[in-house]
């Protein structure tokens, strides 16, 4: 059970990660990022996938091991020599259990830490100069808004670009653009100031044919970036430790709350439907009762985050949570085990056949 736990989360993750990584090579291409985080950004994202994906493999991973009982007949086996399904469920909650574990470390520690070190990383993606980012023959906005550079080619070293084309808003003026043979970065370690020294080249204010449209010509010109006071960014609901969350009125932050709490269960719980759910017959096959399980658990998982909007919402107080699921779900576990070993299994009789 756990070799095929884990063989099914790290299928689950690489196809998921590879999702990621193409939207993220868009925005490389797109200049939004840099490629030295490109590897960081999708190393984050990929501890918020665990936190989803492993409850699914641990899932699959118990319907599939289950399963191979019985193709092979172990099952028939264990029945004989007086084994029942407390036997097959007991080492199976031990494995939900190490799943519901390491799912907490990660809803409690990983996850939040991770939303925060992306969330900070993604603000120093915004505030930095749009000419850490520029790529040589693509046209790249600031994050302002204000500016447009393009460069047909750079030196080695990026300190120095070549044909250079800037587009810039100036507050309450005309634009201007400024076209150069040669144009270098510059920042004033004191101030922190950043400048973009032009060599070769002229500036065009307004638009051609306007009275008020001038062309200056300059040996040398340098343009200071705009500098704007960002506010420190609120500490989105993901980032939250599990304290915070706890202690806070807000309603997103207490469906937060259940959530984190409830993925570790739903885990557990997942685990034990694997068990009655897993029965083949010699003839359906290992594979028979994927279908089905894939039909349940997407409800499951859907539901869930549907509690979590309406709590977040107001639709549903906060004090109910997620546990109508949880209870739901519970529920059906208990009607495949009555469907499949008849209600012997109240009286915990060893004889109950799995």
């Amino acid at each position: 059970m756990l070799v095929t736990w884990v063989a099914v989360t790290v299928v689950l993750l690489v196809i998921m990660i590879g999702d990621v990584l193409a939207r993220s090579l868009r925005s490389v291409t797109d200049g939004a990022i840099t490629p030295d985080t490109l590897m960081i950004l999708v190393g984050i994202k990929s501890i918020s996938l665990l936190v989803t994906l492993i409850p699914l493999g641990l899932y699959l991973g118990i319907l599939l091991a289950h399963g191979r009982f019985y193709r092979d007949n172990e099952i028939t086996v264990m029945q004989a020599t007086g084994s029942g399904w407390k036997d097959l469920l007991r080492p199976t909650a031990v494995v939900g259990l190490l799943g519901a574990l390491f799912i907490t470390l990660l809803t409690v520690y990983a996850s939040p830490w991770s939303a925060r070190y992306e969330q900070q990383l993604k603000q120093e993606l915004t505030e930095q100069s749009a000419l850490s980012i520029l790529t040589p023959g693509k046209f790249v906005e600031s994050s302002d808004g204000k500016t447009v550079l393009f460069v047909k080619n750079t030196s080695a070293d990026r300190s120095q670009f070549n044909d250079v084309f800037m587009y810039r808003q100036r507050e309450g003026e005309v634009p201007a653009i400024d076209i150069a043979r040669i144009a270098s970065y510059q920042k004033d370690p004191e101030t922190g100031n950043e400048y973009l020294i032009f060599t070769d080249g002229q500036t065009s204010i307004g638009s051609p044919g306007d009275p008020e449209y001038t062309v200056t010509q300059f040996k040398r010109q340098g343009v200071l970036r705009p500098r704007e006071d960002v506010a420190e960014p609120r500490l989105r609901v993901k980032g939250k430790s599990l304290s915070q969350l706890w202690a806070s009125p807000d309603l997103a932050e207490k469906a937060e709350l259940q959530w984190r709490i409830s993925i570790p269960l739903a885990a557990l719980i997942l685990a034990l439907l694997a068990v009655p759910l897993s029965y083949t017959s010699p003839r359906e096959g290992r594979f028979g009762k994927i279908a089905i399980a894939i039909l349940i658990y997407i409800p499951y998982a859907n539901l869930l985050v549907l509690m979590r909007k309406w709590i977040a919402a107001g639709t549903v107080p906060s004090w109910v949570g997620l546990w109508p699921i949880h209870f739901l779900v519970l529920g059906l576990i208990v009607f495949l085990l009555i469907k499949r070993v008849g209600w012997r299994w109240v009286s915990g009789g060893r004889s109950a056949t799995v």
